[in-house]
């Protein structure tokens, strides 16, 4: 692999992992009968990002 693969990876295992935290911070908010903290427009906003990483340039990592 080389380094910006090497990179683009690390990147996009960080915003999965924020993924999962916010998934349960949810789960957590809705044990306790309280609303979500992340909704639909939260997960959309990281699917972008998702999407971005895997389009950038190398450069631009």
């Amino acid at each position: 692999m080389e380094h910006a693969d090497v990179k683009r990876l690390a990147m996009i295992l960080a915003v999965q992992a924020e993924i999962e935290g916010m998934k349960i911070e949810n789960k957590i908010r809705l044990s306790d009968n309280l609303a979500p903290a992340y909704g639909d427009e939260h997960f959309s906003d990281k699917a972008m990002e998702l999407r971005n990483l895997a389009f950038c340039n190398d450069d631009q990592l």
